[in-house]
């Protein structure tokens, strides 16, 4: 199938575009990822994209081409994966809380997001302001987890032609494809490694949580906070867990109140460095959503047997 081919298929609108099969996703996204589509079509592809929204097939296919642009390391199967895309637009960016706490945890986390965002704060900001600041290649990157535990990278180090195309937002005004994909990759090979991800919108989450069990990886899904994947410190959430060993999804975070804890007073960036800082040191309680959040992420990871044991154990280490 050609491009003109495939436009014509998926830029009927929302009530006539057809999905592609998982081939011809391939291709297609194979193709832009080499630059191998003029712009005038990448921008008609782009739109008619986001107007129907992508199908499972097509986004199993998109993976499987992006695939081929990541490194694809084995081992270190109890890492957790991270992405950081949106940043903060009306509250304080918890992830690098979320991060640098499950990292104290003995927790080891690849993180992994984009540098700036013209109207958000984002977490290679914040993360700056503390003196962290992302690995330059893949292998400095890879050494720092078997080292220390943590490691941070952008998305133009980590996998340049998808970070070309997340830069597209700023040309047509609205998000693509990438912005789905870029919080559903792994530098590890799928049965490596427990991916955190969310979604904006309810309809997604079925759909992501589907394509994790497709390519057999191990998976935290949630309804995300402004786009990032901590959950709401505001309000009751959710976390599915997909278990690629076991081929099952089960919710595994129950959907409590959240406790009214002192939150960082607003989004910048001077702010919220207190405020992680006072919570990684104790002298701030963690937001219950986040600390159920953790619980599932020390299960998920193998840090603890049950969300029973790993409760009991985060109490016992002052969180």
């Amino acid at each position: 199938m050609d491009i003109k081919q495939i436009i014509k298929e998926i830029g009927r609108g929302k009530l006539h575009a057809r999905h592609l099969d998982q081939d011809n996703a391939t291709f297609l996204y194979r193709a832009i990822l080499s630059d191998e589509v003029d712009d005038l079509s990448l921008g008609a592809i782009l739109i008619a994209l986001r107007i129907k929204g992508e199908g499972e097939e097509e986004l199993l296919g998109f993976y499987r081409a992006l695939e081929a642009f990541l490194p694809q390391w084995a081992g270190l199967t109890h890492t957790l994966i991270i992405p950081s895309y949106n940043g903060a637009r009306r509250q304080a960016n918890v992830t690098p809380l979320l991060a640098l706490l499950l990292k104290k945890l003995g927790v080891k986390v690849f993180l992994h997001g984009i540098h700036h965002d013209l109207t958000r704060v984002t977490t290679a900001e914040i993360l700056a302001a503390m003196g962290i600041f992302p690995a330059q290649d893949h292998q400095q990157a890879y050494q720092q987890i078997v080292d220390n535990g943590f490691t941070f990278m952008t998305i133009d180090k980590l996998c340049p032609p998808l970070a070309k195309q997340l830069d597209l937002r700023w040309h047509l005004g609205l998000r693509n494809s990438a912005h789905t994909l870029a919080k559903l990759i792994s530098p590890f090979t799928a049965d490596s490694g427990v991916r955190l991800t969310s979604v904006s919108h309810p309809e997604y989450l079925p759909k992501v949580t589907q394509f994790f069990l497709d390519i057999q990886a191990k998976a935290l899904v949630s309804n995300g906070c402004e786009g990032e994947v901590y959950l709401n410190p505001l309000r009751p959430s959710a976390i599915q867990y997909v278990d690629n060993e076991k081929n099952t999804i089960t919710e595994i975070v129950s959907r409590g109140l959240p406790a009214q804890t002192p939150l960082a007073e607003n989004k910048e960036i001077a702010t919220t460095v207190t405020w992680t800082q006072d919570v990684l040191d104790q002298k701030c309680p963690v937001p219950l959503p986040l600390r159920e959040q953790i619980i599932g992420c020390l299960v998920a990871c193998g840090r603890m047997t049950s969300l029973a044991e790993a409760r009991t154990w985060l109490t016992e280490q002052g969180y």
